[in-house]
């Protein structure tokens, strides 16, 4: 897999990303990991069961082990 950065995750730190961590009880590291997968509408992989159901009810898809 190709790597990239994204430049607009610093865009979204303080606003977008703080609202997930606080609506979800989720790190703000896993919350800034579904901030990118909803705003570039990808599937998020993650084996974390707190991120798994974060992302389920944000309405993004989750790829891994259920």
């Amino acid at each position: 897999m190709a790597i990239s950065i994204d430049g607009e995750t610093g865009a979204h730190a303080w606003s977008t990303t703080l609202r997930l961590s606080d609506q979800f009880r989720l790190t703000v590291y896993d919350a800034a990991y579904l901030e990118l997968a909803r705003r570039r509408q990808l599937p998020l992989a993650t084996l974390d069961q707190a991120l798994r159901a974060a992302a389920q009810a944000a309405g993004t898809e989750t790829l891994g082990a259920p």
